[in-house]
This record gives structure tokens, sequence and C-alpha cells, in this order.
């Protein structure tokens, strides 16, 4: 019965993504991450992919003519688009490919159509709260195996591509100030606290994945908070403290795996097999630095350098986007992530200029440290692709343009 239900209502999420653009984006983001019709027993159904159509179609039908796509404040992403298309087709092995190209596709649509439908601050606060309850959702599960395994566990993500461990921490580490911070700019108590909860819920599950990047980025969230407070020397000091409090009361093999931090490359063999697969990335780079070897395509090729019966990812995402797409990739992507920072910064400059109790201050704040987060943690496995992060740049492009639009109206007296 409960597939049953499932299936249905993912499938009738299809009609409504059409005539309802706005809850189609949001619906693709709970089948993204929460991944329903694996319980229906499909894990192989592109459903994601079928909502995400049918919200362009209901896009181009219903909202093009009011809401109309902002290409030139998207250039960096359809540049990156275009060169990992280049990529593909000029890979090693374009059949390998095309597959991971199909993914990008689907994720730069969605983040093309974020920018074009979220627009104002009530769209903004629905979307952002489909990414926390989704998200949210497969914190709450996590803690609550946690809780029955008395802390003696490893936590993995829900499948798909965060099943693994670190996948999870680094999708987690994004979400939680994003989480965090819309729950500040809630005005209703129980929605700030629910905010709040599965904000620290995000965090814990972290902790538990094992996953040492995912600590290293949730370090980095934390201590960027602390350093956004109005009292910096206080939040930091709290940091510390909830730090000590959780050294203490975590479970010992928690407590083992941070402290390999300090000795992994020293003692730890899947940390020295990491800096010899950067080793081989950067050696691929230097022999295909226009295009790279495309997209996946790093297994076809990774023996050519290295013989070894483990064919490895880059354990990097930086490096991996350089591998699939050439340094012009690799440029582009981290254009992205510096232009979303600054752009983030600018409005919400903006808004605290002339409109101090907007809550779009609160979201630019979350968002911005997701991106601090995402880059510390990336540093440590290869999720150039993860879609969290791209959904941040598209909001971080809606806000400009929306700072953009209200400078635009305060400037001709428009109320």
């Amino acid at each position: 019965m409960r597939q049953i239900l499932i299936l249905t209502v993912v499938l009738l999420l299809v009609p409504l993504a059409f005539f309802s653009p706005l809850l189609g984006l949001i619906g693709y983001i709970w089948i993204a991450y929460v991944r329903p019709h694996e319980w229906a027993y499909m894990p192989g159904a592109q459903l994601s992919l079928a909502v995400a159509l049918a919200t362009l179609g209901g896009y181009i039908c219903f909202e093009l003519m009011r809401r109309s796509p902002q290409l030139i404040p998207n250039g960096l992403i359809l540049l990156l688009w275009a060169q990992l298309t280049a990529a593909t087709y000029l890979a090693s092995s374009p059949d390998m490919a095309q597959g991971k190209l199909i993914e990008f596709s689907k994720t730069f649509l969605i983040a093309l159509l974020l920018t074009a439908m979220v627009d104002s601050e009530k769209r903004v606060r629905w979307l952002l709260w489909g990414i926390m309850a989704s998200i949210g959702f497969l914190a709450f599960r996590s803690n609550f195996g946690i809780i029955q395994a008395l802390g003696q566990t490893r936590i993995y993500g829900p499948g798909g591509a965060f099943e693994d461990n670190n996948d999870y921490a680094l999708l987690l580490v994004v979400a939680a100030p994003i989480t965090y911070y819309a729950a500040r700019a809630e005005k209703a108590y129980r929605l700030k606290l629910a905010g709040y909860v599965l904000a620290a819920m995000m965090m814990v599950t972290i902790v538990f994945t094992l996953s040492r990047g995912g600590f290293l980025g949730a370090m980095a969230v934390a201590v960027a908070a602390a350093m956004k407070s109005r009292a910096k020397w206080r939040g930091l000091a709290l940091v510390v403290v909830m730090m000590l409090a959780a050294w203490w009361l975590a479970p010992s093999r928690v407590v083992e795996r941070v402290e390999s931090i300090r000795t992994a490359y020293a003692v730890d063999e899947s940390a020295r097999m990491r800096l010899e697969t950067w080793s081989v990335c950067l050696r691929i780079i230097g022999d295909h630095p226009l295009f790279g070897v495309g997209p996946r395509n790093i297994l076809e090729v990774y023996e050519r350098y290295l013989a070894t019966e483990t064919v490895r990812v880059a354990h990097n995402s930086f490096l991996q986007m350089a591998v699939d797409a050439g340094l012009p990739g690799l440029g582009l992507f981290l254009g992205l992530l510096a232009l979303s920072f600054y752009r983030l910064r600018k409005a919400r400059a903006w808004w605290q200029a002339r409109a101090p109790d907007s809550p779009l201050i609160e979201y630019c704040h979350g968002l911005e440290i997701a991106l601090i987060g995402y880059v510390v943690a990336a540093n440590f496995l290869s999720r150039h692709d993860l879609e969290l992060i791209y959904q941040v740049m598209a909001l971080a492009t809606s806000f400009q343009v929306m700072a953009r639009e209200a400078a635009r109206e305060s400037a001709l007296g428009v109320v």
C-alpha cells in the first residue's frame, strides 16, 4: 500500500508540474533528494527528469511571457554547459560521457528555470522550505537511526547520487546553513524552531557519516556563522564550547575518526591513495588541458597513468571538473562560485541599506556560508555535479536580479 501511495503521488507531480511550474520545481527538489521512487521499488526510474521536463513545458506555456529567462546573468552556467557538451563529444569514450552530460543538463535546466521563476520574496521562501523540508527529512531519519544504534553506526545517504557517506555529508554541509538562516528569517515561532531543529540534525548527521571532509566542511560552516554574529568572539567561543561538549559526548569511533584527520596522510592508506589520485589527475589535465577527457572518462583512462585494479575518481571536485572538462571548465566553475558569493554580498548590502527587515538578508547569509562549506568539503570528494550547489548559484543570480529590479523601481519612485 505504501508503494502504491508513493508511486501515485510521484506520478501526479508530472501534470501538476506542468500546470504549476513553481510546484514543479519544489516537487523536483523533493524527488531529487528524498528519492521516494526507490521506496516504490523503481530505483532506476527517471522521474525527476520527467518532472523537470513538465516544469519546463509549464513554464513555456504559462510563465514565459511574465518571467523571461535570465540568460545574460546566467552566462557562466551556459558557457560551462557548452564546455561540458564539447568535452563529452570530444571524449575518449563519448558513450560513457553522455549519461553524465544528461545529468548535468538536467541540473543546469533546473538552475535556469529557478532564476526565471523565483523572483519574489514569497517564491524564495517557498523554494527554500522545499529544500529544507526534503533534506531535513533525510536528516531526521538519520538521527532516528543514530539513536536506535546508540551512536555506534556510520550513516549513509538515501541512495542514488547521495548513497555514499561522503556525498551525503557534503549535501548536509551545504544544506545546514541554508536551513539555519532561513529559520532565523521566520516570524512564526514554530517554523523558526522547526528550522533550528532540522539544522541541528543535519550537523549531527554529518558527524555520524564519519566523513572527514564533511567534518571539516561542518567546522567551516560553524566558524563562518560565528564570524557573522554581532559578537564574533562570543560566537567563536560558543563554537569551541559546543565542539568540546560534542567531543566529550561522542562515541569513541567518532572521536577516533576525527582524530585521524591529523595523521591521515602519514598512516591512512585511503588518504595516501587520494594523494596518489590527485597526482594522476594533474598528469591527465596536463595532457588534456582544453577539454579534459570527458565526463566519467577518468574511469577509462586512469590505468594509462597508473597500473591499479582500483579505478577511482579524482576525490576532489575541482580536479574532477578539470579532468572532465579541461581547465576552461574549471575556470568557469570557480568563476561561478566566486560570482555567486559576490552577488549574494552585493544583494545583501542593498537590502540592509534599504529594507533592513527583509528576510532576504538572512537568506543571503545562509547561502554565503553554504558556498564556504562546499568549497572546503568539496576538496575531498568529486561532487562538481552537486545539484544543491547549482541551486545556490541560481538563487544568487535571482537575488541579484531582484535587488537590481528593486533599485530601479526605487529610482523611478514605484511603490
